[in-house]
């Protein structure tokens, strides 16, 4: 039994009848991860929470009656795809795009000898998909309503005005019209929190070095990022990872704040930290050596991480720099590291 978080490359597949479940041994044979099952409500309604990639032999009607309890969002849906038991159709029903139900209903098909049944818009007509060219950029989107609003444009064969504070390294979208300034655009690809209406998609670009007292909470915690990125005019959106002294990777504040941030957040040593302030020349604190034996956290914390994020394992360079200082607020000390981003 499926058990967990969801997978990327677990394919479940259910069947009804023995035509079925011979077409699921040919389609399991090209996948290193799948579960075959016998269709059944149960089965389906616990395999919806746990896993991302659905398969399902039978009527679509089937399907549709029974997962149209279970939908919630299509962020969060796993992929549907249905065949019919010969395999010459695989359709693709729920969370086409960032699901990824559209690939996998041709990658079967592929297998089969079969056609794929795609009825998304942007892929029929062959135009960008808003939410699969920010995914595949990293980029976070801040209104899911607003981006629905824009391929909406896109597939009705509009041009969207776009401002960017990046390059495009692959090339400029034809259904972008670039703009010099966020003023009038339709969509903003920027860090920082700007007053505007338009859509914002924020690039992964900042990374957080944190030092706290024992026992200070993720409500704090939070207050402390939000506020300091706030005031340094960066969107919250953008930060991308936390990271400390190893120390502190028992702190259930820092832990709590960062899993329901859903960022990612690392750990280094004492020695690792000194390294990074000696390379960067940082500030030294007698009051944190002391305590630790580290000469500084937030700062090394922030940069060693994002330096890692690069690749980059034992100098500064053009890639990454410190945005913002250490602040210490309360309990909190916080630093913030930036990385160079391109499209």
């Amino acid at each position: 039994m499926s058990t967990g978080s969801k997978t990327d490359n677990r394919l479940v597949i259910f069947y009804i009848t023995r035509e079925g479940f011979n077409l699921a041994g040919r389609i399991a044979v090209n996948y290193t991860e799948v579960e075959v099952s016998r269709f059944d409500i149960r089965s389906f309604a616990d395999r919806w929470s746990t896993e991302k990639n659905i398969i399902c032999i039978m009527a679509a009607g089937i399907v549709v009656r029974t997962a149209a309890p279970l939908l919630q969002d299509k962020k969060t849906d796993p992929a549907v795809v249905v065949l019919d038991e010969k395999g010459e159709f695989a359709i693709s029903l729920i969370s086409g795009h960032l699901g990824g139900a559209n690939q996998l209903a041709r990658d079967i098909a592929g297998h089969l000898g079969g056609t794929p049944v795609i009825t998304t818009a942007s892929d029929v007509q062959g135009k960008i998909a808003l939410d699969l060219w920010a995914r595949d950029h990293g980029l976070f989107v801040e209104d899911f309503r607003a981006l629905k609003n824009l391929s909406t444009k896109i597939v009705n064969g509009e041009k969207i005005n776009v401002y960017s504070e990046y390059s495009y390294e692959k090339g400029v979208p034809e259904e972008f019209q670039v703009q010099g300034s966020y003023e009038g655009a339709d969509l903003i690809i920027s860090p920082r929190d700007l007053n505007t209406e338009a859509l914002c998609m924020r690039p992964p670009v900042f990374f957080a070095g944190i030092g706290c007292n024992r026992g200070t909470t993720k409500e704090e915690i939070y207050e402390v990022v939000r506020s300091v990125m706030k005031e340094a005019g960066f969107a919250l959106h953008s930060l991308c990872g936390l990271a400390s002294i190893d120390l502190k990777s028992d702190e259930q504040g820092m832990l709590q704040y960062a899993e329901e941030s859903g960022l990612n957040i690392v750990f280094y040593s004492k020695e690792e930290l000194n390294r990074i302030v000696d390379v960067c020349s940082l500030e030294v604190s007698d009051a944190v050596m002391k305590a630790t034996g580290a000469k500084a956290v937030a700062e090394p914390a922030a940069l060693i991480s994002a330096m890692s994020s690069q690749g980059l394992i034992s100098s500064l360079s053009e890639y990454c720099e410190l945005a913002v200082n250490k602040q210490k607020r309360g309990n909190v000390t916080l630093a913030i590291a930036k990385v160079k981003y391109t499209l």
